[in-house]
This record gives structure tokens, sequence and C-alpha cells, in this order.
């Protein structure tokens, strides 16, 4: 069985928080997003087994286990084991991305070992009033909201844990976001979190699913995708522009990221798909 329900945005969108997407898949399927998804996502597995891959790690996916994917962080999944099944959701909101970095989800998260009690009920009320085309969209806002909060309590022993590995890289990741042009040391990322070199770089790939320089590079790349097709500058500008003096390093990284050269991804027709 594979019963998915996609409800109508429509003035759900104004909500904190509004479902895109819930479902049941059993089993379920391989799948492979390497630019992320525009949703935030939780997925926890009912039974059989699995594997998920985030940053070039694995983390087998067996019952009572649980994760967490904020938007943009590229991942693939697939089964294990013939019968996979598993329950998610998507979600977003204009304040969502605000309200989960205060509950310390600012990042990658997975749990294997969580009690899932709470979170199996809320999901079984959230699937239920998605298919309602009254008032579902506010239901599932609330239900929403109820999940994060029985979820943030099942994948930590204590709260409080989260929160202080997310305040370990919120400083980080936001310097990063508006200093991508400039040369980083990853000392200075671990010097403003307040940690040792060593205990940063092992929360920060733990929690975002990736290394901190791997995230500057993707943010660059971002970055230079953007200027390729909303400008009429030359590669060479664009690579200085997103932090990058050697042009031909610039298109080695673009190209390790995209799969063509900076040329190509404008001259090829890409932009017009993104």
């Amino acid at each position: 069985m594979f019963r998915s329900v996609y409800p109508v945005i429509g003035n759900s969108a104004e909500l904190p928080f509004y479902l895109t997407g819930a479902g049941i898949a059993e089993p379920e399927y391989h799948c492979r997003r390497d630019s992320g998804l525009v949703s935030h996502q939780f997925l926890f597995t009912v039974s059989g087994a699995g594997i998920l891959t985030v940053g070039g790690q694995l983390y087998p996916q067996k019952p009572n286990g649980i994760f967490y994917l904020p938007p943009g962080v590229p991942h693939e999944y697939r089964p294990a084991e013939s019968e996979w099944t598993t329950h998610w959701f998507v979600f977003r909101g204009d304040s969502a991305a605000s309200i989960m970095e205060k509950l310390g989800f600012t990042g990658f998260l997975y749990r294997p070992d969580a009690d899932l009690t709470e979170c199996e009920s809320i999901f079984g009320r959230l699937l239920a009033a998605a298919g309602e085309p009254l008032s579902g969209g506010e239901r599932c806002s609330m239900l929403i909201y109820e999940f994060i909060l029985a979820a943030r309590s099942a994948m930590t022993e204590r709260g409080g844990d989260l929160r202080a590995a997310g305040r370990v890289i919120r400083d980080a990741v936001r310097y990063m976001e508006t200093h991508y042009m400039e040369d980083i040391p990853l000392e200075r990322l671990a010097s403003m979190s307040g940690v040792s070199l060593q205990h940063f770089c092992r929360v920060f790939r733990s929690r975002m699913g990736m290394r901190p320089m791997e995230y500057l590079a993707r943010r660059r790349i971002a970055k230079a995708k953007n200027l390729l097709c909303g400008t009429d500058m030359s590669v060479r500008e664009i690579a200085e522009a997103v932090g990058y003096t050697d042009q031909t390093y610039f298109g080695m990284v673009f190209r390790k990221y995209e799969g063509i050269t900076p040329t190509d991804y404008r001259r090829g027709g890409a932009c017009g798909r993104e």
C-alpha cells in the first residue's frame, strides 16, 4: 500500500506551518534528491529496514528510527530489505525556518532508537486532517507543531541537548550565509562558535549532514547559479563574486556539484528549468 495526500495549499500558506504532503509508503522506494527538498521533512520507520545517505554518511533505518531533513540538504534513501514501511510528511511556512531553529532543528537530525509512540499518534491525526477540504489546513498546522515538539523530545534525551548543539553551529552558518564570498578559515568558524575546531567539525557534520567547507561550497555554487541565470557577468567575474579567485578551480567545484561546467549550465538551458 502506498497512500499519500498532497493538500491544496490556498490560504494555508499564511499559516506558520502548512502541510505540502504526507503519506504511508509500504513499501518505501528508492529516492535520490541531489538538491534536497524545498520543504522540511520528517520520516520514521514502521517496519523493515532502509538506508539513508546524507553528506556521504550512511544511516541505517529500522523500526523506531526517525530523521529530520531541512530544505536544501542533498540526500538519498533506499530499502535495505524487500519490505521497508515508512510514515512521512513534508511542510513549509514563512515562519517555519525560524521556529525550527529556535527549537534546535538547525540541520539534519537522526535518532535510530526513539520512542515514537506519541509521534505515531500525531501522524495518524495529521494524515486524517490532510484529507479534510475545509478546515484541514489549520488543523494540520497545529498538528505539525505538535509533532515537532514530540519529535524534539523523542530525538534527544534532554531538550537542551538539541538547543546546545544548534547554538554551536548557528552563528557559523549565519556567517557563511553572508560572507560566503570571503576566505573563511575553519578556525574562524570554530572560534565564533566558542568550541574547539574538532568539536565544531563533528557537531556541524552531525547536524548539517556535511562538512563546514562543503556547506560553504554549496552556498557559493547556489549563488553562482543565480548569477549565471540572472546576469550577464562573465564566468570569471562570477567566480570572484562568490569567493573563488581561480576560475579553473571554480569550474571544478561547479562541475562537482552540478555535473556540468558553468558555461554549459548557462548555455544548456538549465536556467529555465530551475
